[in-house]
């Protein structure tokens, strides 16, 4: 039976840790954008970017992310930002059980190598964390273009998900791999752990009934007593083989039904777009087809 506590010990612990990330994070888990690398683009009009802020509340966390962006690109692209930037749309989240699009675009009127340029800002997606003070850090994925581009990210068709398909189920074969995969580091570790455990388990308990077991053929007088030593290791080793075959099998269902760390896809945009304008001159929207193969 001690087997089995330990085993309820280490999903009691996983299960606590992940309500106590969802108090203090906007996510379980934090994005790939944010853990590993940036996505890439595929039309060229555009670049991937983030920059982070921070403030005692979350709206002012994002408004100097905004504000350290912009001087993130005056010191990597040398740029001159020569007014303060407009929103020229509100922000609209579609959030689907899996998938979700934000669409959030700002205007910044720039100066680069003496020509005056407008760079398009669009906010892809957002995480933020509480500290244990209660201040808030903002981290925001934008796209960043330029008029001398149409289309600029709206050339490519950019989603968020947290599906992995059948990969990660096929990783999961090894258990905690698949999660680890999918970005969820903590219950991977657990999953990856508790199966060592209870194959430790497993072996430890076999050695020992069979232990026993050559002991009651070779002092028969302790017949009685080496039999019921015997029996227990029995039951705890098919404890410990329940356990590990339960845990296994909610390895695999968890690969493949609950969702990974936020991911970003990329696609070519094949489909109108209708995309906000804006200038000094005129505003509303455009509407654009990409041709390309």
């Amino acid at each position: 039976m001690k087997f089995s506590y330990i085993f309820i010990l280490l999903m009691f612990l996983c299960s606590n840790s992940f309500n106590i990330d969802a108090k203090t994070a906007s996510d379980k888990v934090k994005p790939r954008w944010l853990t590993s690398s940036l996505p890439e683009n595929i039309s060229p009009s555009y670049i991937f970017i983030s920059a982070s802020g921070s403030g005692t509340s979350l709206e002012e966390a994002r408004q100097r992310t905004l504000v350290n962006l912009t001087t993130k690109l005056e010191h990597e692209r040398g740029i001159k930002i020569s007014s303060s930037v407009k929103v020229n749309s509100e922000a609209q989240r579609i959030n689907g059980k899996r998938t979700q699009n934000t669409v959030q675009t700002f205007q910044m009127e720039c100066t680069e190598d003496d020509k005056n340029i407008t760079l398009t800002t669009r906010a892809i997606d957002e995480y933020w964390e509480r500290s244990d003070y209660g201040n808030f850090i903002c981290y925001i994925l934008y796209t960043v273009s330029d008029t001398n581009y149409a289309g600029g990210s709206y050339d490519d068709d950019i989603k968020l998900t947290t599906s992995y398909g059948a990969k990660g189920f096929f990783m999961s074969l090894i258990p905690g791999v698949g999660q680890l995969y999918k970005g969820s580091k903590t219950k991977g570790a657990y999953i990856m752990g508790g199966e060592i455990l209870l194959i430790g388990g497993i072996i430890t308990t076999e050695s020992l009934r069979s232990s026993y077991i050559k002991k009651m053929k070779e002092q028969p007088k302790f017949l009685k007593e080496y039999n019921t030593k015997a029996d227990n290791f029995e039951n705890a080793r098919n404890i410990c083989i329940g356990a590990a075959a339960a845990l296994y099998v909610y390895n695999l269902i968890d690969a493949i039904v609950a969702p990974g760390a936020r991911r970003v896809i990329v696609k070519r945009n094949r489909f109108p777009v209708i995309q906000p304008v804006a200038s000094r001159e005129m505003s509303g929207v455009s509407l654009s087809w990409n041709f390309n193969l």
